[in-house]
Parts: C-alpha cells; sequence; structure tokens
C-alpha cells in the first residue's frame, strides 16, 4: 500500500546521496499537459518528475472537466483505459449524466437497489472507474495504464533482524520508481472537493 501511495503521490524525484534517501517521483510530478480544474493558485509540473505541481484552492468535480480532460488526452495521441478516483469523488461521478443514465435501480425480485458507474463512454474512447483509497482525494487521474510502469531495481525481500527479549522484527526492503512514458497519454482533473 505504500508503494501505491507514493505512485501516486504528488512527490517530486530525489536523486539521493550518501545522506539523502532516493524517491521516486509520483504522478503528480509527471502530468502536465491534459489537466482541468487547477485551482487559484495552483501550478503544473514541468512534466519531467524533477518538480511536482503546487494545489491550488478546490472546486466540485464536474462532468464537463472530466470530458474536457478525455478529449485533451485524445487530442495528444492518448487512449486512457482507467480513471483512478477518490470514493467522495466516485460519489459525484455516479451524477454523471447520458443517453442512457440507467445505473440507478431497483431490482425487485432480489430487493437490490443498483447504483454503479463502471464504465463511461465518450467519443474519445471509454475508461473504467476503479475507486482508489491511495490516490489523493483531490485528484482524479484519466490514465493509460501502458503509459505507465514501475521499474525494480532490488526486488522485494522480507528480512528478519536482530531479536530482541520476545520481540521477533522484520523489514521489507525494496527499490524502485514509477516510469511514465508518455505523460501527454494521461490527464488529471485536478483541485477536486474532498467533501
Amino acid at each position: 500500500m505504500d508503494i501505491e501511495l507514493a505512485l501516486f503521490a504528488s512527490n517530486a524525484r530525489v536523486a539521493g546521496n550518501s545522506t539523502t534517501a532516493r524517491e521516486l517521483a509520483g504522478a503528480g510530478a509527471w502530468v502536465k499537459s491534459n489537466t482541468a480544474n487547477v485551482g487559484s493558485g495552483g501550478a503544473e509540473p514541468n512534466g519531467t518528475g524533477s518538480n511536482t505541481r503546487t494545489d491550488g484552492g478546490q472546486t466540485a468535480l464536474t462532468q464537463a472537466d472530466f470530458d474536457t480532460v478525455m478529449q485533451e488526452v485524445w487530442t495528444s495521441g492518448g487512449t486512457p483505459n482507467t480513471c483512478y478516483i477518490s470514493p467522495f469523488n466516485m460519489n459525484v461521478a455516479l451524477g454523471f449524466t447520458g443517453n442512457n443514465n440507467q445505473r440507478a435501480n431497483v431490482v425487485a425480485n432480489d430487493e437490490r437497489v443498483v447504483n454503479s458507474l463502471s464504465l463511461y463512454l465518450t467519443p474519445w474512447g471509454s475508461v473504467a472507474f476503479q475507486p482508489s483509497r491511495l490516490c489523493r482525494s483531490r485528484d482524479v487521474w484519466i490514465m493509460q495504464d501502458d503509459m505507465w510502469e514501475v521499474a525494480v531495481l532490488r526486488g522485494t525481500k522480507n528480512v528478519q533482524l536482530a531479536k530482541t527479549g520476545d520481540n521477533t522484527s522484520r523489514q521489507i526492503v525494496t527499490e524502485a520508481t514509477l516510469v511514465c512514458k508518455n505523460e501527454a497519454a494521461n490527464g488529471l482533473v485536478a483541485d477536486c472537493s474532498t467533501s
């Protein structure tokens, strides 16, 4: 979970040295081309991972902003397939309208109420909505998954540490980074309200 949290973070890369640990650049340090809803005071990164976006004032997620980013990604040559979204903003997205807005219905014979959004179709492609507990609540990511990769320098190892009394300690060690193959194949609706 810590790794996934770092992948979605708005964190710039750190090269590291003998006294400073290396850090990966999260998605927030890569995507600059296709964004919407950047709040007052916010600024985009340069798209190289060396700096991060600056958060701005929050405003509500809208279908128009989402569709604008989808169009921008498509115009840039991307084919996004997944939207990573916080639980709060997933509830907002459930209100998106469409030609066949029949997501909410009652199935009388088994007493279920269905209110779901799993696939959103636009003229610029379709994206699967993936609620995420680990992406920042203010960010709605529209991503082309094959344009991202987690590169591993040292594989994950579970190492036992020295025993102290009745205590047995272990540490999990890995070294990985996020590779952005084409930032313009992705988009972000930024600075969304979180409550």
